[in-house]
C-alpha cells in the first residue's frame, strides 16, 4: 500500500487498471523510475515529492480515461513532459504522473500565421519549427524552456517575456481534458474542425482561455495549445544602455516609452547580474555609475527599416541620460546558448562557480516573481535594496540581482533571485526575513504574485478576495475530488 494524494491505494491493482488504457511498457511502479520523474534540472533546490506511478500517455483519450479512474481512486494526477532547465517538473502531492511526451505533434498554418501544438513537446522545438516556416512567438529567448503546455498556463520561471507580454497572453486556444474525463475545446481550437480552422480567440460568450492560463492545471489537463503568430523579420539589432542609481525614475520613463514603441523587446536588469561576469573577465568592467541596464531588441523587414528603428531607440536614450554599453545587448540576446539556460550557459556556469566560492553557495534561489505597475518601478527597487541591506543580502558576496520584463500593457513582471547556501541556517533565516517584509509591504500595495507554484504568498489572495473565492467555486464544481493540483488556492504562506 501506498499513499496516493490522501487516501491509500492499492498501487499494483492501480496500475493494471491503467496498462489496460495506455498499453503494456508505458505503467511504472518502480521507485527508481517514480523518483527520476520527480528530477528537477534547476540549480536551486529540487523539488522531491515523488509519484506513485508513471503513465505514459500518447492521446488526449487516455489522458481522459486516465483521469477517470484517478476519480474513481481519489489519487492526483499531474501531467508532465521534457524537464527544461529552468524549473521543477515533478508532482506537489504523489499519485498518479502523467507523462506527455509522446503528444508533441505540430501543425503550422503559415497561411493564417496559426499553429497548433502538442502539450508534451518542448517550446524549444516549437519555436524551430515555427522558424523553418517565417514565423516566431514573440518570447524573449529559445532556450530549452518548458513544454508548450507550461509555457501556455502558468508563468514559468527561465522563460521571458517581451513587450508583448508573458508567453500565457499570447494563447489563442486550448484542448483540455477536464477532472471528470471530458475534453473540451475553448477559444479557438473550438473552430479546430471547421472550414475556417483556429483562427479567433473568442467564442459566442466569454473567454474561456483565461479560465485555463496560470491556473496551475487546477481546472483541466491541457492537451493541445493554439497560438497566433507573428512574421520572422529579416533584420534584427541588439543594443544596452545604462543609468545610475538617481536616476530610477528617469529609468522608469524609458521604459514607459519603449514598450510603447514598435520594437521587439525592452529587457532590464540591475548591476548586480554583471559584477561576477566582470571579476571572471567575461565582460569588460562596469562603469562604476552603472546601476540600472536596458537591453533594447529591435528587427525589421530590411536594413533601412532597422536602421530608422535604432536611431529612434539610441535618441530615446541618449536624450534621458542613458550611456550606451557595448556588447552587453550581444552577450544577453544573441549569443549561444542564452542566459536563459541556466545550467548550460558557459558564462553562467563559470560564474556559479566563481560565486559558490566566495559565498559558500550551494544554489540558486528566485525570491520572488512579481507584477506591478511600469511607474512604480522606483519605489518597488528602492524598497528590495532597502530591505535586503536590511538583512545584510545586498552587494557582494550574495549579489541579490534584479531582472524585469517590461510589457506595453505598462506592467512590468520582475524576479529577484540569489546564489545561497540553503544549509546555512542563518543564511536562510536572513533570506525569509527579507521576503516576508518585502511582500508585506508589497501586497499591501496590490502587488500580484506571478509565480505558478503553489502555495503562494498570502497576500497573492489576501488583496483580491472575490476573485480567490470565485476560483474556489469553480475548482469546487469541475474537480469535486481535487485531483489536479490539489493545494492550488489553499491560503498558506509558503515563506512563513
Amino acid at each position: 500500500m501506498a499513499t496516493g494524494g490522501t487516501v491509500q491505494v492499492d498501487v499494483a491493482e492501480l496500475g493494471a487498471k491503467l496498462e489496460s488504457i495506455v498499453g503494456p511498457g508505458r505503467v511504472s511502479t518502480s521507485r527508481a523510475v517514480c523518483r527520476a520523474y520527480s528530477y528537477s534540472a534547476f540549480w536551486g533546490r529540487t523539488w522531491l515529492t515523488v509519484p506513485d506511478l508513471v503513465v505514459v500517455a500518447a492521446t488526449a483519450e487516455e489522458v481522459s480515461q486516465v483521469l477517470r479512474v484517478a476519480n474513481e481512486a481519489g489519487v492526483p494526477a499531474t501531467p508532465k513532459g521534457p524537464v527544461g532547465q529552468g524549473g521543477f517538473g515533478g508532482p506537489m502531492k504523489g499519485g498518479i504522473l502523467l507523462d506527455l511526451t509522446p503528444m508533441d505533434e505540430i501543425t503550422v498554418d503559415r497561411k493564417n500565421m496559426k499553429v497548433i501544438a502538442g502539450a508534451g513537446g518542448s517550446f524549444f522545438r516549437l519555436a524551430q519549427e515555427l522558424f523553418k516556416h517565417r514565423l516566431m512567438l514573440p518570447t524573449s529567448e529559445y532556450g530549452p524552456g518548458p513544454t508548450v503546455a507550461s509555457s501556455a498556463i502558468f508563468p514559468v520561471n527561465a522563460f521571458g517575456k517581451t513587450r508583448y507580454g508573458r508567453n500565457i497572453d499570447l494563447v489563442e486556444g486550448f484542448e483540455v481534458v477536464l477532472p471528470d474525463g471530458q475534453i473540451v475545446r475553448v477559444g479557438s481550437m473550438a473552430y479546430a474542425d471547421s472550414d475556417f480552422g483556429p483562427y479567433y480567440r473568442y467564442i459566442t460568450g466569454p473567454d474561456l482561455v483565461g479560465l485555463f492560463t496560470q491556473s496551475n492545471g487546477a481546472f483541466g489537463i491541457v492537451t493541445k495549445v493554439a497560438y497566433s503568430c507573428l512574421r520572422l523579420p529579416k533584420c534584427w539589432a541588439f543594443h544596452a544602455y545604462y543609468w545610475p542609481l538617481a536616476q530610477a525614475e528617469t529609468f522608469a520613463a524609458v521604459m514607459t516609452e519603449a514598450t510603447a514603441m514598435e520594437i521587439f523587446d525592452i529587457h532590464i536588469s540591475d548591476r548586480w547580474r554583471f559584477v561576477g561576469l566582470e571579476k571572471a573577465g567575461l565582460i569588460p568592467p562596469l562603469p562604476n555609475d552603472c546601476n540600472f541596464v536596458a537591453y533594447l531588441t529591435v528587427n525589421a523587414e530590411s536594413p533601412a527599416e532597422l536602421a530608422a528603428k535604432e536611431d529612434v531607440i539610441h535618441e530615446m536614450c541618449r536624450s534621458r541620460g542613458g550611456t550606451y554599453l557595448p556588447g552587453a545587448a550581444d552577450h544577453f540576446y544573441a549569443e549561444w546558448p542564452t542566459v536563459f539556460a541556466v545550467v548550460s550557459q558557459p558564462m553562467l556556469v563559470k560564474l556559479f562557480n566563481l560565486t559558490r566560492e566566495a559565498s559558500g553557495a550551494t544554489g540558486m534561489m528566485i525570491c520572488d516573481s512579481l507584477n506591478y505597475p511600469t511607474s512604480w518601478f522606483p519605489q518597488v527597487y528602492d524598497k528590495l535594496m532597502k530591505t535586503a541591506r536590511k538583512y545584510g543580502l545586498w552587494g557582494e558576496p550574495n549579489m541579490i540581482v534584479y531582472d524585469g520584463f517590461p510589457m506595453k500593457s505598462l506592467t512590468i513582471c520582475s524576479q529577484t533571485w540569489l546564489f545561497i547556501d540553503f544549509y546555512d541556517r542563518d543564511w536562510m533565516r536572513r533570506v525569509e526575513a527579507y521576503r516576508a517584509e518585502f511582500r508585506e509591504w508589497f501586497g499591501a500595495r496590490g502587488g500580484t504574485h506571478q509565480s505558478g507554484v503553489p502555495p503562494y504568498p498570502e497576500y497573492s489572495w489576501g488583496n483580491q478576495p472575490g476573485a480567490h473565492d470565485l476560483l474556489r467555486r469553480i475548482k469546487g464544481l469541475l474537480d469535486p475530488n481535487d485531483i489536479l493540483s490539489p493545494g492550488t488556492f489553499e491560503k498558506r504562506d509558503w515563506s512563513r
